[in-house]
């Protein structure tokens, strides 16, 4: 790197490079920016590329733009709210859908100690797994699946599996 550094300064100095050419303008740009543009080389183990802080902010760009067409604020402040906690829990490996309930189910608590149940720490909150849990309202056919027998004697062959389940009846040309 020193040496890259050696070798821009020397075109810049004895006018090897146009400075109003494509290469004297990089090259000027290169050594008006070389602290940040070398800071990998400074701190062990830093990635050279930063796709995964790209990625989490296009998330929330894409929130932003969507919530132009909610029918209220609150409603779009809600959503930024949900978008933002699904994607902290996926980054933290928590399974989405487990934190929104136990979020639910335990309101006031939340609302009282609102850091005890982030996505990382809520588990240690909960009940411990011997107690009793609480059944499901959902039917089950014997095969394990619900409208099991629904769904075999329906056009769920074809393809409309939703529409058995549901009952609707889609035509199909």
């Amino acid at each position: 790197m020193d040496e890259l550094k050696h070798w821009l300064h020397k075109q810049g100095a004895a006018r090897l490079v146009e400075p109003n050419s494509s290469l004297g303008k990089a090259i000027a740009s290169m050594q008006r920016h070389w602290e940040t543009l070398t800071r990998f080389v400074q701190i062990a183990g830093a990635p050279l590329e930063n796709n995964v802080v790209e990625r989490a902010l296009k998330l929330f760009i894409r929130q932003r733009r969507n919530s132009l067409f909610d029918k209220n604020e609150h409603s779009a402040s809600m959503a930024s709210v949900l978008t933002s906690l699904i994607a902290t829990c996926i980054y933290a490996g928590v399974n989405v859908l487990d934190d929104l309930v136990a979020l639910q189910e335990h309101r006031a608590e939340v609302c009282a100690d609102p850091s005890a149940w982030l996505p990382w720490t809520y588990q240690a909150r909960l009940v411990p797994p011997e107690a009793p849990c609480r059944q499901s309202r959902a039917i089950w056919a014997p095969s394990g699946s619900p409208f099991h027998s629904r769904m075999i004697n329906s056009r769920a062959d074809k393809g409309t599996r939703v529409s058995a389940v549901l009952g609707h009846q889609l035509k199909r040309p």
